[in-house]
């Protein structure tokens, strides 16, 4: 089973933004980026689109889930300043439910994610810090995730 975990498409420079920010959108460009990461992911095993409450997350994974017929569900794990251990474990219990789950969240929890993957034993083939956009490939077998593949963003 694969699990998708998105990093949040362009949003802006977060100093530039002056009202909540987790009321920060996306913008032309992450939009664009959204659109081309639900065409990526058009094909692929998805039960589930979690994301964090951000706008910005919600926004990325929007398109693939109304292509799906599924909700965004907010997943308080996948927001900014959670712990990646705690996210990877709630994608790691779906997954052993038979969910495949596409979770969007942020530059400060993947990293962490991504981490602890590798520290139980995950080999990770490409960066483990993404940039906005980029995506990791979760390969899960007998409970753990046995492999992380880097996606890198789409052009656009």
């Amino acid at each position: 089973m694969l699990i998708h975990v998105v990093r949040h498409a362009h949003a802006g420079v977060r100093s530039e933004w002056h009202d909540d920010d987790e009321r920060r959108p996306l913008t032309e460009r992450g939009t664009k980026q959204a659109a081309a990461i639900a065409d990526a992911l058009a094909d692929a095993e998805v039960d589930a689109v979690w994301s964090s409450r951000y706008v910005r997350c919600r926004q990325t994974v929007e398109p693939l889930a109304d292509r799906r017929g599924l909700e965004v569900v907010d997943h308080p794990d996948l927001a900014e300043g959670a712990y990646g251990t705690d996210a990877l474990d709630a994608l790691l219990a779906a997954a052993d439910q038979g969910i495949a789950v596409v979770a969007c969240s942020h530059g400060d929890v993947i990293p962490d994610l991504v981490a602890a993957a590798v520290r139980r034993g995950a080999t990770l083939d490409g960066p483990a810090v993404p940039r906005k956009a980029d995506r990791y490939e979760l390969v899960v077998r007998k409970g753990a995730v046995t492999e992380i593949r880097h996606v890198p963003r789409p052009r656009v």
